[in-house]
């Protein structure tokens, strides 16, 4: 009988590697040698063998002294500013409509009255009185009247800087 071996398989990797680190390994690189010096020589002529304009001599001016009169002062041909400080401006301003119905403000609607009730809570926190009115099956709370939707809207922001958003204003009900 005959005694089978079996060869171990060559590497191919290894191979591949050698074969790369011999084709990086070039000779020296004249081309690149070559046209650095050219690129040197040609920027040597321009500073040194091109000939540079002679730097003109400014004549001197000489100095003489003469004085000019000014002219006078001219005279304003406007007189404007002696006819504002005697004018007198009249402006029309248009009466603001009054309200006839006063405002009221209302910051939410609950099914629960322990809602309603802990809201009004935290607006009574911010110095503003507030109350729940039931409606239907909703408890609503409502600041209000106010005789005019500005001072609505000021205590409005106000509720606004306390993090109480969603307050609307509209006419008392």
């Amino acid at each position: 009988m005959a005694k089978v071996t079996r060869r171990k398989p060559a590497k191919r990797g290894a191979n591949k590697r050698n074969n790369k680190r011999k084709s990086n390994q070039q000779g020296f690189p004249y081309i690149a040698c070559f046209f650095a010096l050219v690129l040197i020589a040609f920027i040597g002529y321009f500073v040194f063998a091109v000939d540079k304009p002679a730097p003109q001599d400014k004549p001197k001016k000489s100095m003489v002294k003469n004085e000019e009169v000014l002219p006078e002062k001219p005279q304003p041909q406007w007189d404007y500013v002696d006819i504002l400080k005697t004018k007198e401006v009249t402006v029309e301003i248009p009466e603001q409509k009054k309200s006839t119905r006063p405002y009221q403000m209302q910051c939410g609607s609950f099914r629960q009255q322990g809602d309603a009730e802990s809201l009004k809570a935290k607006i009574a926190f911010q110095g503003l009185e507030s109350q729940v009115k039931k409606t239907g099956n909703w408890y609503r709370v409502i600041l209000g009247p106010y005789d005019r939707k500005r001072l609505a809207e000021k205590q409005r922001h106000k509720l606004q800087r306390a993090k109480i958003n969603g307050c609307q204003i509209w006419y008392w009900r």
